[in-house]
């Protein structure tokens, strides 16, 4: 691991005012730190799903993530322990600093050993290991939004909401095919349906999700990993 950086500091005691949390009916708001670009997107893809959670910023090192928190009153950082200018930790006992109540999901390829500092123990909500992200990680924030009491309205317009709750039987099935990878011709062979039916949903869920092309794509990939299996479009 990359020793910490010198040049980082924690704030200045005018800066180190302990705030509380969002004010009643707001979401949480979210920090991720991660230096792997495209786990990351992956990452903020998936909270994009999440009622309840505002996705504030992104980080991927020490340096960036701390001028973040600077700037947001974070609720929840999501955080990498291994980045490329120092100890992620470095993050939360900044936050931690200057927020009275913040939780803390840590991201580790070997969970199993980590081991955190007494003083930070308390902000740790959940030891997540990488190679079962999507579905723990989704299960912890959520516990964190329902504990915290946060209404799970979504603020997020990039998406109108849960895929099962808005598209209808058939659509789903090609949304679940979508983010299996597969074309149009091999949704329609696999469904028994015409290329032009399923151009015809694809253009559904795109108008109401709120996303096309690649971003569609995106939200489908996304959806079938933090999904559990339900049978369908297989």
């Amino acid at each position: 691991m990359t020793p910490i950086r010198q040049d980082v500091h924690p704030p200045k005691s005018s800066d180190a005012r302990p705030h509380r949390g969002p004010a009643a009916g707001e979401p949480l708001c979210c920090v991720v730190v991660e230096d792997q670009t495209m786990f990351l997107q992956l990452l903020v893809g998936m909270l994009r799903t999440v009622p309840g959670i505002r996705l504030a910023a992104v980080a991927q090192g020490v340096r960036e993530a701390i001028q973040a928190c600077q700037q947001h009153p974070v609720d929840l950082l999501i955080l990498d322990l291994r980045l490329p200018d120092g100890d992620g930790l470095e993050v939360l006992r900044h936050v931690a600093s200057r927020r009275s109540v913040v939780e803390c999901i840590v991201l580790s390829s070997a969970a199993a050993e980590f081991s955190c500092p007494q003083s930070l123990l308390k902000h740790i909500r959940a030891i997540v290991d990488k190679t079962q992200t999507y579905e723990r990680l989704s299960a912890a924030i959520q516990e964190v939004v329902r504990d915290r009491g946060v209404p799970t309205t979504r603020h997020d317009s990039s998406s109108s909401g849960d895929p099962c709750e808005i598209l209808r039987p058939r659509e789903l099935e090609v949304f679940e095919l979508i983010g299996q990878g597969l074309t149009t011709n091999e949704i329609g062979a696999r469904l028994g349906i015409s290329q032009n039916t399923v151009e015809t949903h694809r253009k559904n869920i795109a108008s109401k999700l709120k996303a096309s092309g690649a971003e569609l794509v995106r939200l489908a990939t996304i959806y079938n990993q933090t999904s559990l299996p339900r049978g369908r479009a297989r």
